[in-house]
C-alpha cells in the first residue's frame, strides 16, 4: 500500500469516527462519552435501542462499552 492510499485510508476512516461522534451527539451522548463511543466497536444501533427504551445515556455508554 502506498503513501497516497495510506493517506486516503485514514482520511476514509477519520470520516466515519466524526460521523460516528455526531451520531451519539444526536442521540444524547455528552461530548466526552461520544468521542469515547465514536472511536470504539460500539454498535451505534444498539445505543439507539438502548436510548430509545428510556436507558439514561450515561448508563447506555457503561453498558455499550
Amino acid at each position: 500500500m502506498g503513501d497516497e492510499e495510506l493517506d486516503l485510508h485514514a482520511e476514509e476512516e477519520r470520516q466515519v469516527i466524526l460521523w460516528r461522534l455526531a451520531q451519539f451527539c444526536e442521540l444524547g451522548f455528552d461530548y466526552a462519552h461520544a468521542v469515547v463511543l465514536a472511536d470504539a466497536p460500539v454498535d451505534l444501533g444498539e445505543a439507539r435501542k438502548l436510548l430509545a427504551s428510556g436507558c439514561p445515556a450515561e448508563t447506555a455508554s457503561r453498558i455499550l462499552l
